[in-house]
């Protein structure tokens, strides 16, 4: 994605085969080291990022999305950073094809980030106005996952996944991509890019 990145991949393949422990936030991780960097699996342990489950099952609900929001019939809900590895544009390329089965459902986007204006020219330009809202990030996610319908994660990759974690948390039914923990919390999985994929288990849920 950037040269920075790329310095960083030439750094990471150089010094941690020569590291003593490696400490990696998922399985995945740890699967992708000993695969392409033939790292001995004792040298890794895998420590996921520490996510209040407890505290998150028991938040009170503040703010119901379907009260908010009593135009739609069904929520797809997704909390992200607005940058081009969340490929939230394919998010609104799948709403295309859910509304033509399902109208009446909304996509709720929170967050903020370098891609919002281009995301909300798609969104336009896809004459989806009336179905796609963007909301600044709020720190009441619970309530958000706890009253959506779906939540929906596109990314093209992911070191973790906190907001699936999240989301599983409250109950809240997932579709993502196949990136960090995706496959661990929901079996409504998707190849990256994926997007008939993404649509279909969408409107499995939804119905």
């Amino acid at each position: 994605q950037s040269l920075l990145n790329r310095i960083r991949v030439l750094m990471a393949r150089f010094l941690l085969p020569r590291a003593d422990k490696i400490r990696v936030v998922s399985q995945r991780i740890k699967d992708s080291l000993t695969s392409e960097l033939k790292i001995t699996d004792s040298k890794i342990e895998v420590r996921p990022i520490f996510v209040d489950v407890e505290r998150i099952k028991n938040a009170p609900i503040k703010i119901d999305l379907h009260k908010k929001y009593p135009q739609f019939e069904k929520i797809i809900l997704m909390a992200s950073r607005l940058t081009w590895e969340k490929n939230i544009g394919l998010a609104i390329e799948a709403m295309r094809e859910i509304i033509k089965t399902k109208p009446k459902t909304g996509l709720i986007i929170v967050g903020s980030g370098p891609e919002e204006k281009f995301l909300r020219k798609k969104t336009i330009t896809y004459n989806l106005s009336p179905n796609i809202v963007f909301e600044p990030w709020s720190d009441d996610l619970p309530s958000y996952y706890k009253t959506a319908d779906l939540f929906l994660l596109t990314s093209y990759y992911e070191g973790y996944g906190m907001t699936l974690v999240e989301a599983n948390a409250c109950g809240c039914p997932i579709v993502a991509t196949d990136v960090g923990v995706a496959g661990e919390v929901t079996s409504y999985v998707c190849q990256v890019g994926d997007k008939q994929c993404l649509v279909s288990k969408i409107l499995e849920i939804l119905k």
